[in-house]
C-alpha cells in the first residue's frame, strides 16, 4: 500500500470512560489506532525491503536446492514480517521463471476457540510469514528475496558468476529491497594474541583503531561488539566473524594448539586479519609463516575482488596510515594480510599527518575497514547457510 494511501484516511482511536459499553466494534478500534500507527511508522521511517538477513544460498549439500535465511523485512502494508528459525528451503525444479517471496500472514489461532451460540469463534490472531517458491509473484504484498530461470530440472542451481548479471540457472538477487536503516552484518570483533619478539606491549599497536572502526561501524547499519582476546584453546561462545591482529616487530611462532585452534576457526567460516603496523617488515615476515602453516596461498586483491564492493565502492584497495603497501588474501583459506596499516589509519595515525588528504586517507581507510567487516560476515554467514540445506 502506497503511504498516501495509508494516510487518506484519519486514524481514530477510542477515549475511554467508565459508562463507555465495550463491544467487539469499540474494541477493533481502540486496537486497529496502534496497529496503524504502526504500519504507518514502518512505511514512512523505515520503507518496505529487508531490515536483516532473508540471504537465499545455494545449498551445499543438494544441488537444486536454495535456502532462505531467517530475517525480518517490512512489506509495502507497513507490516513487519519476521522469518524465523529454522531456515526454509526450496528445491526448484520446474523449467522457467521461479520467484522466491515473503509475505505477511495472518492467521487465527486453531487452539483459541471458544463456543458462541451453535459455533466456534477464535479470540486470538497469530502474525506470521508466507514463503514461496511461485511462477508468479503473490498478488498481494510482498517481498521478493531471490528470482532464477531454470532451464530444466535436472539442472544445477548455481550462485552467480557475476551477480550483477546473473544467468540461467543462477540465483538472481538484483530486485531484493532493502529498508532503512538496514543490518549490513552483525558479530563480534576478536583479537589473535601473539609474543612479540622483544616488546611486550608491540602485539596491539593498533586496539585504539579497532575500537574507533566497531564504533563507527555500529553508527552505520553495522551491529558489532568488540570481544578482545580469542583463546584458541578453549573458544566459547560464537565465533567473531573476523580476528584482528597487528604488529610493529615480529613474534614468536604460535604453538602447535593454537595454530590448531585457529584452523578450527577459519574451517568454520571465519577471517583473519593481519596487519604490519607501519609497514613492519619482520611483522610482515612472522605472518606470512603463520599464514603458511595455515595453508593460505595469499594473493594481491586486484580488481573485481569482493572485497572492494562488499560494503563501499573501490576501485582498488586505498592506502592507510602508509601511503604504499599492498593487501593479499586467501578467500578460501579465509586470511587477509595489508601492509597498508588500516589500523593506524583508524586511530589518526597517519605517517605524513600535515599532508592535505589526511583525512580523508582516515576515511578511505574507515569504508575499506567497513568492506573487511561486511566481507568477513557475509562469508561467515553463507557457508553456515549453505550447510543446512
Amino acid at each position: 500500500m502506497p503511504i498516501e494511501d495509508l494516510i487518506a484516511s484519519p486514524i481514530t482511536g477510542i477515549r475511554p470512560f467508565n459508562e463507555l459499553p465495550i463491544d467487539a466494534e469499540i474494541w477493533r478500534e481502540a486496537h486497529e489506532q496502534h496497529a496503524l500507527h504502526r504500519r504507518l511508522h514502518n512505511i514512512a521511517s523505515h520503507r518496505p525491503g529487508i531490515v536483516y538477513g532473508l540471504e537465499v544460498v545455494v545449498s551445499q549439500t543438494k544441488e537444486r536446492t536454495v535456502v532462505v535465511a531467517p530475517g525480518v523485512a517490512v512489506d509495502s502494508d507497513g507490516n513487519a514480517v519476521v522469518l524465523g528459525d529454522p531456515p526454509v528451503a526450496f528445491t526448484l525444479e520446474e523449467k522457467g521463471q521461479t520467484y522466491i517471496t515473503l509475505s505477511f500472514l495472518r492467521a487465527t489461532d486453531r487452539k483459541s476457540a471458544i463456543t458462541v451460540g451453535t459455533g466456534q469463534q477464535h479470540y486470538r490472531i497469530v502474525e506470521g510469514r508466507d514463503v514461496r517458491a511461485t511462477k508468479e509473484p503473490p498478488s498481494g504484498p510482498y517481498i521478493e528475496l531471490a528470482r532464477i530461470w531454470r532451464t530444466g530440472p535436472d539442472k544445477p542451481v548455481k550462485e552467480a558468476a557475476n551477480p550483477f548479471d546473473p544467468g540461467n540457472d543462477e540465483l538472481n538477487l538484483l530486485n531484493r529491497p532493502i529498508a532503512f536503516p538496514h543490518c549490513y552484518a552483525e558479530g563480534s570483533v576478536g583479537e589473535l594474541s601473539y609474543v612479540p619478539a622483544t616488546n611486550p606491549s608491540a602485539w596491539k599497536p593498533n586496539r585504539a583503531g579497532l575500537w574507533h572502526l566497531v564504533r563507527e561501524g555500529n553508527g552505520r547499519g553495522f551491529h558489532l561488539s568488540l570481544t578482545g582476546p580469542m583463546n584458541l584453546r578453549q573458544p566459547s561462545g560464537g565465533d567473531p566473524i573476523l580476528l584482528y591482529v597487528a604488529g610493529a616487530e615480529g613474534f614468536q611462532p604460535l604453538s602447535d594448539a593454537e595454530i590448531n585452534g585457529l584452523k578450527e576457526y577459519l574451517g568454520r567460516g571465519g577471517m583473519l586479519l593481519g596487519e604490519a603496523s607501519k609497514g613492519s617488515e619482520a611483522f610482515a615476515k612472522s605472518f606470512e609463516e603463520l599464514a603458511g602453516k595455515l595453508g593460505a596461498k595469499l594473493k594481491k586483491v586486484d580488481k573485481g575482488h569482493p572485497l572492494l564492493t562488499a560494503h563501499h565502492v573501490f576501485s582498488s584497495a586505498p592506502p592507510g596510515s602508509q601511503e604504499k603497501g599492498t593487501v593479499t588474501c586467501d578467500e578460501e583459506a579465509g586470511v587477509l594480510f595489508t601492509t597498508y596499516d588500516y589500523g593506524g589509519a583508524w586511530q589518526g595515525d597517519i605517517a605524513k599527518p600535515e599532508a592535505l588528504d589526511a583525512r580523508e586517507r582516515i576515511r578511505q581507510a574507515q569504508e575499506f575497514g567497513l568492506n573487511i567487516l561486511a566481507y568477513s560476515a557475509h562469508r561467515l554467514r553463507t557457508r553456515e547457510l549453505r550447510k543446512l540445506g
